[in-house]
């Protein structure tokens, strides 16, 4: 009895001690491979966030993301720029400075200012001119030139009124730029007299415009988006 027991665990031994290293083996496997994983994740999470932080000094990189940007998970939208940011209000006259970070058409921006370490947005509606409505002909190549003018940009702002929406209605410079008469000038924009009279700039360069048939004046009557609107209102 005594011998065939030890037979027995002679012969089954080695398999035991196979079975055992095996065991250990997926085990350390197991576990480095969750350690790697987890630390892979940790080390994108952190490229992530210094992306996101960095994201106005990316130049066409940020500026394309920001392009892009309404379609982006919220919880990737708040570390962009103006993600956290309070809304400013600003008064006729008041002079605001900062970097766009949106533009929804062809006349209409956010703008993120940044004083003392504090941030603000400004909603901005381009005084003097009006863009077709993105439903519109040529409604996304005017959103487009303005993006390409001014997102990721420093511009600066004459508020000349606020309209019912809360919008700081301005003047709106890039530098020496102009970028109200510039939208008008190359066929981007109407000038809309009816909230601008006696804007001579802009009403020259809308006709000019026209006689170049430049941008949208390329249609034969391409419909003002005042009208567009009163047709389309609900």
């Amino acid at each position: 009895m005594t011998g065939a027991y030890m037979a027995s665990k002679k012969t089954s031994s080695p398999a035991g001690k196979g079975a055992a290293k095996g065991a250990v083996k997926k085990f350390f496997q197991w576990t480095w491979g969750k350690i790697f994983k987890r630390s892979l994740l940790f080390v994108l999470l952190i490229a992530l966030g210094g992306f996101l932080f960095n994201i106005d000094r990316l130049g066409n990189t940020g500026v394309n993301l920001l392009k892009f940007k309404e379609y982006l998970p919220g919880f990737i939208v708040r570390f962009l720029p103006g993600g956290t940011a309070q809304e400013g209000a600003a008064v006729p006259d008041e002079i605001i400075s900062g970097e766009v970070i949106e533009v929804y058409d062809g006349d209409t921006l956010t703008l993120l200012s940044r004083i003392n370490g504090q941030e603000k947005k400004y909603k901005v509606r381009f005084y003097g001119i009006d863009a077709p409505e993105a439903a519109q002909a040529h409604g996304t190549a005017s959103r487009d030139a303005l993006r390409g003018k001014i997102l990721g940009r420093q511009v600066q702002v004459t508020v000349v009124s606020v309209d019912r929406y809360g919008r700081s209605v301005g003047k709106v410079m890039s530098g020496v730029r102009y970028i109200n008469l510039e939208m008008v000038a190359e066929g981007n924009a109407w000038y809309y007299p009816d909230y601008a009279a006696n804007e001579y700039e802009l009403a020259k360069a809308e006709k000019e415009a026209r006689s170049g048939r430049l941008g949208l004046w390329q249609e034969s009557s391409p419909q003002a988006p005042w009208f567009y609107r009163k047709e389309n209102r609900k």
